[in-house]
């Protein structure tokens, strides 16, 4: 009989729906879900009455050595450092920490080798080029940024030869590039080239001395000179920009060193506390660095 019971069909009992006027405050709320948020509700507010209480009771001369040992850090209360290494050195033992923190120590070492070996390799390669350029354009003001301008010194015999000096003679190159610090070729590739820089593009006085006579009699239209131009700024902003990134990225090393210099001092000086011997403070930590201890001399055995 129960199967035939189960056999027939029964009404679906379907749950309200929200009123169409209603249905922009979304589904209707059940009891079961009146219930989660009343039990919320009442939790949170039994909690603020407590807090209320205990501030209200509190009192004001009240001290717990556990104080010593925390702090508040941005709004949020925690542990200080030297309860958190206590008890730690408590969890895993002292040994365990000391050697933590010699390894900790060694891969500092590590990584601040690492980025000494590509500043050196960085700076062999730049050389701090562009910095004393003499040019105008907008993009060598980019790539100098507000690095000190660099001089030059040229030694020569006497007074005479110093007034007779010419740059583009003793650098054995054109004058429109004598200015330059980088980038700078001499004659015998510019007379190799064939050319490259364009016939009579550069205006010097003593052109014939390098340009062929077949290169001498083409002469380049308006619209040629006009793209060279274009392709040529084109070729410096790209220089201007490539330079700039590598100074950046070498100045980002650098101050990631100094960094590193500063957490291997912290991990040394801890390393040293850790160890025996009386000791005394002389200066406290400032600027990052650790703080300086001097240790009492023992006589050897």
């Amino acid at each position: 009989m129960s199967s035939l019971r189960n056999a027939v069909k029964r009404i679906t009992h379907k749950e309200r729906a929200q009123p169409q006027a209603r249905s922009h405050l979304g589904i209707l709320e059940k009891k079961k879900d009146y219930r989660v948020r009343s039990r919320d509700y009442h939790k949170k507010e039994d909690r603020l009455r407590s807090l209320r209480e205990k501030a209200s009771m509190r009192n004001p001369d009240e001290f717990y050595f556990g104080m010593n040992r925390a702090e508040v850090k941005d709004g949020k209360h925690r542990k200080t450092q030297e309860a958190r290494q206590k008890e730690l050195e408590g969890t895993i033992g002292a040994d365990a920490v000391r050697i933590m923190k010699s390894q900790d120590l060694s891969y500092v070492r590590m990584q601040r080798q690492q980025d000494a070996n590509k500043i050196a390799k960085m700076q062999s390669s730049l050389h701090f080029l562009g910095a004393d350029d003499n040019n105008n354009d907008a993009h060598n003001d980019d790539a100098r940024g507000k690095r000190k301008k660099r001089k030059h010194t040229v030694f020569v015999d006497s007074k005479s030869k110093a007034e007779d000096f010419d740059v583009a003679t003793h650098f054995n190159t054109l004058p429109e590039l004598a200015g330059r610090s980088f980038n700078r070729p001499r004659m015998d590739a510019i007379r190799s080239a064939g050319g490259g820089l364009g016939g009579g593009g550069l205006g010097g006085g003593d052109e014939d001395e390098y340009w062929s006579e077949e290169e001498d009699k083409y002469q380049p239209t308006e619209k040629e000179l006009a793209k060279q131009a274009k392709i040529a700024k084109r070729t410096a902003k790209k220089i201007a920009r490539a330079r700039s990134a590598a100074y950046g990225l070498l100045e980002a090393r650098t101050k990631r060193i100094e960094a590193i210099e500063k957490a291997e001092a912290h991990l040394v000086t801890e390393k040293l506390l850790a160890g025996k011997g009386r000791k005394r403070k002389l200066k406290a930590a400032e600027d990052g660095r650790p703080a300086q201890y001097k240790w009492r001399r023992k006589r050897a055995k």
